[in-house]
C-alpha cells in the first residue's frame, strides 16, 4: 500500500509570528509617523485657514482686521503661536495632538468671554461687556486625512508581516 506523509514543522511558522508580534508591540514608529504627519495637515489647515472639513474658518471683524498690526489677512494667526505650537506625544501607545495653549479651545469651539474682575474688557480701546468668539474648527481630521491615517497604520502592518516571513 502506498502512502504519503507530509510532516509540518511548525517552529518556523511560529518563529515568524513571534517576530511580527514584537513589531506590532511597539506602535511607537507608527505613531511618530502619524504625529508627523499630523503636523503637516494642521500646518496646511492654518495655511488655507479652513477646517478639518473643508469649511472657510469665520472672517475676522472689519474692526479687529483693520487694527491688527501683524497679518492681518488671516484668521487664527497674529503672532503665529497657536499653529506654531501645535506638538505629538506618545504616552503609554497613544499618540497625543494638540497645543498647550489655553486659547486654542475657545477658537475651535468658539464661545463668550465676559471680564473676571473688571466692569469690561477693553477691545479695540473701547469697552465692552462681553466678545463672542465664532466657532472655527481648526483641530481635527477630514476623511482625506483619516485614509492618510490609516494608510501609514496599513505600511507598517505590511512591514510587520513581510519581516515575519520565511
Amino acid at each position: 500500500m502506498a502512502g504519503v506523509t507530509i510532516v509540518f514543522a511548525a517552529q518556523q511558522a511560529l518563529d515568524s509570528l513571534l517576530k511580527m508580534e514584537g513589531q506590532l508591540a511597539d506602535p511607537t514608529p507608527m505613531l511618530a509617523e502619524m504625529g508627523e504627519e499630523l503636523l503637516d495637515i494642521h500646518k496646511k489647515r492654518f495655511a488655507d485657514q479652513m477646517s478639518p472639513d473643508g469649511v472657510p474658518w469665520a472672517p475676522l471683524q472689519p474692526w479687529y482686521k483693520a487694527e491688527k498690526k501683524r497679518n492681518a489677512d488671516k484668521v487664527l494667526t497674529l503672532d503665529g503661536y497657536l499653529g506654531n505650537t501645535l506638538r505629538w506625544q506618545i504616552r503609554a501607545g497613544e499618540l497625543l495632538f494638540g497645543t498647550d495653549r489655553p486659547y486654542g479651545a475657545i477658537h475651535h469651539f468658539g464661545g463668550t468671554i465676559k471680564p473676571k474682575t473688571a466692569g469690561a474688557l477693553n477691545v479695540g480701546g473701547r469697552p465692552v461687556k462681553q466678545v463672542t468668539i465664532p466657532a472655527r474648527p481648526w483641530l481635527g481630521v477630514s476623511d482625506s486625512d483619516g485614509k492618510t491615517l490609516v494608510d501609514i497604520a496599513s505600511d507598517h502592518l505590511q512591514k510587520a508581516l513581510k519581516s515575519g516571513a520565511p
